[in-house]
């Protein structure tokens, strides 16, 4: 990327936000690992000495906090949030960025298992300082995943473009935010919100930068399929119309196809003698019309839920502990 004079930023204090569940085998590590980063990108002059990194414990059960406790004893630049219960990945990362937004110049997200190579971050720096507001990590490939989760990773991709859901593929939630980016951030209200979609709307300069992704050494993913399911219907119900469009088109169909087959009984009972009491002619509409109404009700039932989860306007996160 070419960088003018008039787009030049100065270093700007990095924070660096991980969300962290049960990720007691990786803390040490992770912290390790991004201190040790930022320490060089400070002699390089790449960010300030204020730079710090942001652990966010969603909730975990084991000993997470206490490790993240005993490390702040030895390192200064580690601050971190425990939240109350588990609220979900989601949450604890807007938790994190909204606890560092005016805090730092630009906040980074990145996995706490350390699977997305963070040699990159220099790269996302790099791009903030030329001018970029959002600046997006996009893995190369996915050979380090498994058969299964490849497919369903594209799925989910293919899912949110036919539903109108404006994603960039191969995308997670490895970005960089600058803190005009993070107010903007800040100002939206949803409950069940989805990052990947809402950092292309705020209308800020996108940036890209490509990294590999390495196998997990310690710990298990705390992404299941449940909970990739459930982001996948978030994304859609927050950001497309297209479930309760295609419902209207179902059921416009079923009343065109209604006529047609009404005609047709009409046809045979009065014109050509041959009606014959039948179960599969009676029982097989019947179970298709209720699956279709099954079907549409669940869609519309979705978004009412939302719609609920909205207006209770219940906190998205509840703190219980933070050190700084």
């Amino acid at each position: 990327m070419n960088i003018t004079d008039k787009n030049i930023r100065n270093a700007p204090t990095l924070a660096i936000v991980a969300p962290c569940f049960n990720e007691k085998e990786n803390i040490e590590r992770l912290v390790s690992v991004i201190s040790t980063l930022l320490l060089n990108m400070t002699n390089e002059a790449l960010v300030s000495d204020g730079s710090f990194l942001y652990l966010v414990d969603d909730g975990s059960s084991d000993d997470s906090w206490e490790i993240i406790k005993k490390i702040k004893l030895l390192n200064p630049k580690l601050k971190a949030l425990k939240l109350s219960r588990n609220f979900g990945h989601q949450a604890a990362l807007l938790a994190g960025l909204t606890e560092v937004t005016g805090k730092c110049d630009a906040a980074i997200s990145i996995d706490a298992d350390l699977q997305q190579d963070p040699k990159v971050i220099r790269n996302f720096v790099i791009q903030y300082k030329g001018g970029v507001d959002v600046v997006l990590g996009i893995r190369r490939d996915r050979s380090a995943d498994g058969w299964f989760k490849r497919k369903t990773a594209l799925g989910f991709y293919m899912l949110m473009r036919f539903m109108g859901v404006s994603t960039i593929p191969n995308h997670a939630d490895y970005r960089l935010l600058s803190n005009q980016a993070l107010q903007a951030l800040n100002l939206f209200p949803e409950k069940n919100i989805f990052l990947r979609a809402i950092c292309l709307q705020l209308g800020f300069r996108v940036g890209v930068v490509n990294f590999d992704v390495s196998p997990r050494e310690f710990g298990e993913t705390k992404y299941s399929l449940r909970k990739m399911l459930g982001l996948a219907l978030h994304g859609i119900t927050s950001f497309s119309v297209a479930p309760l469009r295609l419902v209207t088109f179902l059921g416009f169909s079923l009343f065109l196809f209604s006529l047609l087959m009404g005609s047709y009984v009409f046809w045979i009972t009065e014109f050509s003698g041959r009606a014959l009491p039948g179960w599969a002619s009676i029982v097989l509409p019947v179970y298709f019309i209720g699956g279709v109404q099954l079907l549409c009700l669940g869609i519309v039932g979705e978004y009412i839920g939302q719609i609920y989860s909205t207006v209770r306007n219940r906190p998205r996160w509840i703190s219980e502990d933070h050190i700084e």
